[in-house]
């Protein structure tokens, strides 16, 4: 919910969030959260340089039994973050071809009460939440520390073709062994992590996310994609690499979506995992839509490492009933 918005105070926004966790049979987990996230309006210094205040509360409430990281009793706890964005919007026009280049600047404070994170839950950093106050995929924690992000972002546009680049890096005041290790933000000077499109014309689109080691020789994490499409097919490649503390991944995703503009749409998806040279999975799927209702059908054949577990066959139903919700049935197995 918005809090207010004003040409003064800037904007606010609350959320709330309520989690329950049972699981291991005996292990239970009530977390009540709330997140105010506030930032101001843009400002400027010597006329050239925008810039604005961020601000994010999060209010902790949680109930837990059994589980070795949480107080056994009813518990209340406030995290906090402090930041400061800055940008120099550059602009450079060469014959028929725009150059858009925007150097970025983020400090940010915030105290290190975190807890530590002992388990990976797939946080990484990117360049979606590089330049974000809260880069912890976490309802119930916080990153600490004082640390600053630099980076830019630059845009070429010609005719109907569009370049971007988005890079970012983060140097910290000191290691942060709270940190999960896949967000390189346990050392002081995270990857580089950045993000490239290059949109040729309206049917072909090129992309690449990537996350270079502190040392600027290896790659950590690349992810290229292809999007080719026209008015009644479209094509999807996808190719991922994960190393060292971001993973150990290496497959290739296809997918071909069919629209014959009668409100159907066909689709067929597989990954093949390029380490074990075989493939992980194959769906096939088909959705009818319409203004006010989407409903599919999902068949999945699931394939093991193991030779001797049968690869295993799921029929799944999904409703959607536009605007109010998902309705999914459950998994039918064979």
């Amino acid at each position: 919910k918005n809090l207010f918005s004003s040409s003064k105070f800037g904007n606010a926004d609350f959320t709330s969030n309520l989690n329950v966790h049972n699981y291991d049979t005996n292990k239970f987990a009530n977390f009540f959260v709330n997140d105010i996230d506030w930032s101001s309006n843009n400002f400027l210094i010597n006329n050239f340089i925008s810039s604005k205040i961020l601000g994010k509360i999060r209010n902790v409430n949680y109930e837990a039994q059994n589980i070795s990281d949480y107080k056994t009793s009813s518990t209340h706890e406030v995290f906090g973050a402090l930041g400061y964005l800055a940008e120099i919007d550059l602009y450079k026009q060469k014959s028929d071809t725009d150059h858009f280049f925007t150097p970025k600047m983020l400090l940010r404070y915030a105290p290190n009460y975190m807890r530590r994170q002992e388990i990976d839950d797939g946080t990484r950093l990117n360049h979606l939440n590089v330049f974000n106050l809260d880069r912890l995929n976490s309802y119930n924690n916080f990153e600490g520390g004082i640390n600053a992000t630099l980076g830019f972002d630059y845009k070429l546009k010609n005719s109907n073709k569009e370049f971007d680049l988005s890079v970012g890096q983060i140097i910290n005041q000191k290691e942060n062994k709270k940190m999960p290790s896949s967000t390189s933000l346990d050392e002081k000077l995270s990857d580089l992590v950045g993000h490239s499109s290059y949109k040729i014309n309206d049917n072909i689109e090129l992309k690449y996310n990537f996350a270079i080691d502190q040392n600027y020789k290896e790659f950590n994490y690349s992810e290229l994609s292809t999007n080719i499409k026209n008015d009644s097919i479209a094509f999807n490649f996808d190719y991922l690499q994960e190393n060292k503390h971001i993973g150990d991944q290496d497959y290739f995703k296809t997918k071909i979506e069919f629209n014959n503009q009668t409100n159907s749409l066909f689709s067929a998806e597989t990954k093949r995992n390029l380490i074990t040279n075989s493939a992980e999975y194959y769906n096939l799927s088909y959705e009818y839509i319409n203004d006010c209702l989407k409903a599919g059908i999902v068949y999945r054949r699931e394939f093991y490492n193991d030779s001797e577990l049968e690869p295993e066959n799921s029929l799944m139903f999904k409703v959607t009933l536009v605007p109010f919700g998902d309705i999914n049935s459950p998994q039918i197995n064979k």
